[in-house]
């Protein structure tokens, strides 16, 4: 089988904070609704998908909400007690968990640190910024209780990743941004539009808070921060998504993906779904508490779904970046006066980014390559002696080790992991 991410989504809309940016505010059951997936729903699927995944070896599962948290501990507790007892002798099993962050405290970072979850922390940049659009329902911003909970996640040394949501406040500032992450010490940062369509409305065209423009502007000052020396510090999403492009590596991220059949996403009734952009009837594929997930997950509609990034739109086939960007997004795609689909509501946005960092992304493929080659060299040697500095690099560059890949500053950057 292939490898499957179930995304959960653990209480539906339900939400401490009331973003005014929220695509999961409402869904089929309700707006902000109180609702909890019942541990009845867990013992259902996940040994179910334990048994679905046990030839590869390896379970994803990715919680979020509204605010999965409100589900409480125990909640979890239990979760990661039934991936135990169901996986396989060596399954690796993987939990993400998305949060505002408000109400993680010691006790949570001790749980999410003993269980290794990767949590994804929503943080649109310094506080003037973040509370402009993040505010809990007494209108008071959430951006110190965000904080607080990225310092328990830190003291406990839970891995975690920043999430900024691109808004009106802040798609103009992405130098401001860049150096905010940078300053606080964040490694990995994940930024996307603001949404102005619900999940449940998957045949609403594409509709954003900012613009194109707006976007590839953004996208253009954040590749410069990014890129810095050549030796980028700061992981950023999608840099590294079309960077895996240039090297010809699968890409992490369904958007910039060669197809979108990653996971599925089950509400909190056990409702499944082929994506969270899809919540509507016509996508549900059935529900887990009442059907095998195999039969589930063999549904025509989920073949469907999965077909839709293909054939690409006309103008894509004969784009030069769409071995780059894969298209981006299919329910992003802008309907056309003769009823077919036309590029991804951001293709200008990307388009704009890649005529802008072409060169300087090749320059991190290449860089990317030398250092394999150079790995490879050394562990080659096999207990030789190891080039001395002014022996010819091992990479084959023709320049010395001390002023090629020995040099101190080489493989500092995070992307020679790529």
């Amino acid at each position: 089988m292939p490898p499957l991410m179930t995304m959960f989504k653990t209480v539906s809309t339900d939400c401490n904070l009331d973003c005014s940016y929220c695509y999961y505010r409402e869904s089929l059951y309700g707006s902000r609704a109180r609702h909890r997936m019942r541990e009845e729903m867990l013992e259902a699927f996940i040994p179910q998908c334990m048994e679905y995944v046990s030839d590869i070896g390896a379970a994803s599962f990715g919680w979020q909400g509204g605010e999965p948290t409100l589900a409480g501990l125990d909640f979890f507790r239990r979760a990661v007690e039934l991936q135990r007892r169901s996986a396989r002798p060596d399954t690796v099993v993987q939990n993400a968990l998305q949060t505002n962050g408000v109400l993680i405290d010691d006790e949570w970072a001790r749980f999410l640190s003993e269980c290794r979850f990767l949590v994804g922390v929503s943080l649109d940049g310094p506080q003037s910024i973040h509370d402009s659009h993040r505010k809990d329902r007494r209108g008071e911003g959430s951006f110190a209780r965000v904080m607080r909970g990225i310092e328990a996640l830190r003291r406990r040394g839970v891995e975690f990743n920043v999430l900024c949501v691109l808004t009106p406040a802040n798609v103009g500032q992405a130098r401001q941004l860049m150096s905010f992450f940078r300053s606080e010490g964040y490694s990995h940062v994940q930024f996307i539009p603001a949404m102005d369509f619900q999940a449940m409305q998957p045949g609403k065209p594409a509709s954003y808070l900012i613009t194109p423009e707006e976007y590839g502007e953004f996208l253009r000052a954040a590749f410069d921060e990014w890129y810095t020396d050549g030796g980028p510090r700061l992981s950023v999403s999608i840099f590294d998504n079309y960077l895996q492009s240039y090297l010809g590596l699968p890409n992490q991220v369904c958007i910039y993906g060669e197809t979108c059949d990653s996971g599925i996403t089950v509400e909190y009734n056990g409702d499944v779904y082929p994506c969270d952009f899809y919540v509507h009837p016509d996508w549900r594929l059935g529900n887990a508490l009442e059907e095998p997930l195999a039969d589930i997950l063999s549904r025509p509609e989920r073949a469907a779904f999965i077909a839709q990034k293909r054939p690409f739109p006309e103008a894509c086939q004969s784009c030069r970046w769409l071995a780059i960007c894969k298209g981006g997004c299919f329910r992003n795609r802008t309907p056309l006066p003769d009823g077919e689909s036309g590029p991804d509501h951001f293709c200008q946005s990307y388009k704009a980014l890649l005529r802008h960092a072409d060169a300087r992304f090749r320059r991190l493929r290449d860089a990317v390559l030398r250092r394999r080659r150079y790995l490879d060299a050394l562990a080659s040697l096999a207990g030789a002696a190891a080039p001395g500095r002014n022996d010819p690099c091992p990479c084959g560059s023709g320049r010395k080790h001390k002023q090629c890949c020995g040099h101190p500053r080489e493989g500092q950057s995070y992307i020679f992991g790529t």
